[in-house]
């Protein structure tokens, strides 16, 4: 039986985690929010699904099977972005500025900021330094990434999603879902209920998007024509071509990470892996 389901603390599954919590839609197990979920909170729940952010997933990859029933990611945009003082054309040389985001902000930051920006980091750093020196370009993500683009007061803010997409083609995905391979062996079915519950979950909580919308604006701060151009970019499955972007920016950034090496993704039988 599945009795939990663990989620990262990201705008782009909240709107299904909210109308959870409200009671507009049912899924059948728990489902808890942690902030930051990475392979080892993951390893302390062995038999909890967990939707984690997609670098999570080469420390993870021996373990689990991803699901495609849910997945978060946007089709141009993410809920990730470069934040700076002055136009982007004036920088070379710079400080980037990673705060406490997670690795799949810091690979769209690796993946993109040379290549599409032309910008040439001298350093990458989780504290701010405070000596004068090159500028500081600050990376933000979640939350406070649709607040700034929301609200830029001044600074120049643009999504490493979109640069990702203009770069590659490819949709920016964040996150995937992960079922323990003990799981999968031992309750296939139990897997397909809830992948089929997810499924009608995701129709209800659609119904109801305006009043979910309004919701997470007053949470996060943000207008709620943010969150509608937001949210209409997003998707919440496993497509080939998310697939493809998760292969595509392990390999672009894998060695700067410092993670293990993916091959294919290991997916369910019968279940198309491009």
């Amino acid at each position: 039986m599945i009795r939990t389901l663990l989620v990262d603390d990201t705008p782009s599954i909240a709107p299904l985690v909210l109308a959870h919590e409200l009671g507009w839609v049912t899924l059948p197990c728990a489902v808890e929010t942690v902030a930051g979920l990475t392979a080892q909170a993951a390893h302390a729940h062995p038999e909890a699904l967990v939707l984690v952010p997609f670098t999570e997933y080469p420390e993870l990859q021996e373990g689990y099977t991803i699901l495609p029933a849910l997945a978060a990611a946007g089709n141009h945009n993410a809920a990730i972005v470069l934040v700076a003082d002055r136009p982007l054309e004036e920088i070379d040389d710079c400080v980037i500025d990673l705060g406490a985001v997670s690795r799949v902000a810091e690979a769209l930051a690796y993946a993109t900021l040379k290549k599409f920006y032309g910008l040439s980091p001298v350093a990458w750093v989780r504290t701010r330094p405070e000596t004068t020196g090159p500028p500081v370009v600050q990376i933000c993500e979640g939350g406070e990434a649709l607040h700034l683009l929301d609200e830029p007061g001044g600074q120049v803010v643009v999504n490493l999603g979109r640069a990702w997409f203009i770069l590659t083609g490819l949709p920016p995905l964040t996150h995937l879902l992960l079922v323990p391979d003990k799981l999968l062996r031992d309750a296939p079915g139990d897997v397909q209920a809830f992948s089929e519950a997810l499924a009608a979950a995701q129709v209800a909580r659609e119904a109801r998007k305006d009043e979910l919308r309004r919701e997470l604006s007053a949470r996060y701060g943000v207008s709620v024509e943010q969150l509608d151009r937001y949210y209409d970019d997003q998707f919440t499955t496993l497509t080939g071509d998310a697939q493809k972007s998760i292969r595509a920016l392990l390999t672009a950034t894998a060695r700067n990470l410092g993670l293990p090496a993916v091959g294919a993704l290991k997916l369910p039988p019968g279940v198309l892996n491009v």
